[in-house]
């Protein structure tokens, strides 16, 4: 007997699925696993977060079980974001790495097969027209299956199988890898013992990655960030106040304060599109490896002050830069990199980051807000740390909380202001030191 594990079985609630979950948790549990299912009341009714609900629940699991049948959910009303709370299900097990195994009722299967072709032509289409992939993975299929079975099309044979959501879901999985398996409600009790049986055999090569521990794992995350911010702060406060007392070349002072300040900025970080509902990574930041500050010169133009790494950068740029009155994200196409410009009257500082994948210039316009977000996430006390000492007015971290839900705002807010109070509060203290030292 293998070690007892976690198995979260994850399907529509519909009614002719009530049964065969039943009967799947009887045997998975007889093989010595546990098997939590919303019909025993193990978990309670969605709750207005969806997705962190379903991160919770996922969380505690070990292994995710997805049944599809006919329907996408309990009503033919999706939620929002276009979605299904067993998409939402499946989409934090991915996110979470948890092992998945798929099994999709016969007819289902059969008739997805017809139209997986034109599906994915659509999806291709729609990628080409956006330059990003969709925030529903129902997006690209709507109309055409809505057109489909209101005009007698040719495939409505085969979309009336099963609610719309469904083909758009089963294309998703299709596309990430996951084998369809077979499972024929009407011989519920050989299905589940094959699902029992399947998921021993499985479980052998995967027992090792079960036991991972989240929980400390993301405590040793945010402990490493708070002393990664800490070393940041009093380096870059030493780096300034040593700049500030020499009285050598400006273009040189600032350029090494410049190579100082971006060193620490050389941790990946995942651009995430639609994170509250459907989290996709569509490409990740690597670092950054350059940066350009410019002054602003009797409020005519811009002037290159400091410079660091390698990118071209022009000596002189118009006042009228967009950059110069609110923070911009734009691409450089010669060297495949973003930037994220900063506006600290009368400085603009330039920030270039480097992409794993290739993105063009549309890409990263139809994603600035997933980008902002990333950059933001990870580095933005680092960023307002870094444009306190150049000498500007800074954007406020609470500006940030717009990408979330309202209902998050509030507590982000809160525990926002109350660390930026302590943050103050060290500079303060470290800023007191370093004068008396230096």
């Amino acid at each position: 007997m293998i070690n007892k594990t976690r198995i979260f079985i994850s399907s529509a609630y519909e009614e002719d699925l009530k049964t065969p979950r039943k009967i799947v948790k009887k045997h998975l549990e007889e093989s010595g696993h546990y098997v939590p299912i919303f019909e025993d009341g193990d978990f309670g009714t969605w709750e207005k977060d969806t997705l962190k609900q379903c991160q919770d629940v996922v969380k505690a699991s070990d292994v995710f079980v997805l049944l599809i049948h006919r329907k996408a959910g309990a009503s033919s009303q999706l939620l929002p974001g276009n979605v299904t709370p067993a998409y939402l299900e499946y989409k934090a097990a991915v996110m979470e790495n948890k092992h998945i195994l798929v099994f999709v009722s016969p007819e289902v299967k059969e008739s997805f097969f017809k139209i997986q072709k034109k599906l994915e032509t659509l999806h291709n289409a729609f990628l080409n027209d956006n330059h990003r992939a969709p925030d529903s993975p129902f997006d690209p299929f709507e109309h055409w299956i809505i057109d489909e079975i209101e005009n007698e099309g040719l495939a409505k044979q085969f979309l009336k199988t099963a609610d719309p959501f469904i083909w758009a879901f089963l294309f998703e999985l299709f596309q990430n890898g996951h084998w369809l398996y077979d499972f024929d409600i009407s011989k519920a009790e050989t299905q589940a013992q094959n699902i029992s049986a399947m998921l021993s055999t499985s479980l052998r090569s995967v027992i090792g990655f079960i036991s991972e521990r989240e929980h400390i794992q993301t405590l040793k995350k945010q402990a490493a960030q708070l002393l990664h911010y800490g070393d940041y702060s009093l380096l870059m406060l030493h780096a300034y106040n040593e700049m500030i007392k020499d009285t050598g070349e400006m273009r040189k002072n600032w350029s090494a304060f410049l190579e100082k300040a971006i060193s620490f900025f050389h941790c990946p970080v995942d651009i995430v599109q639609a994170p509250e509902y459907n989290p996709v990574v569509v490409n990740t930041i690597k670092d950054c490896f350059a940066a350009a500050l410019y002054c602003s010169v009797e409020e005519q133009y811009l002037s290159l002050i400091g410079l660091t790494g390698d990118i071209p950068a022009p000596e002189e740029m118009s006042l009228d830069a967009g950059a110069f009155k609110k923070r911009t994200i734009g691409y450089k196409e010669e060297t495949q990199s973003l930037y994220i410009a900063e506006s600290i009257s009368p400085f603009v500082l330039y920030l270039h980051f480097s992409l794993a994948d290739p993105m063009t210039e549309e890409q990263i316009t139809a994603y600035t807000d997933e980008i902002e977000r990333a950059v933001m996430e990870q580095s933005e006390y680092h960023i307002e740390c870094l444009k306190s000492l150049i000498g500007g007015k800074s954007v406020s971290p609470e500006d940030s909380v717009r990408f979330y839900s309202h209902e998050k705002q509030n507590t982000m807010r809160k525990s926002i202001s109350q660390n930026l109070e302590s943050l103050k509060r060290a500079l303060d203290r470290g800023n007191t030191l370093f004068q008396k030292k230096w």
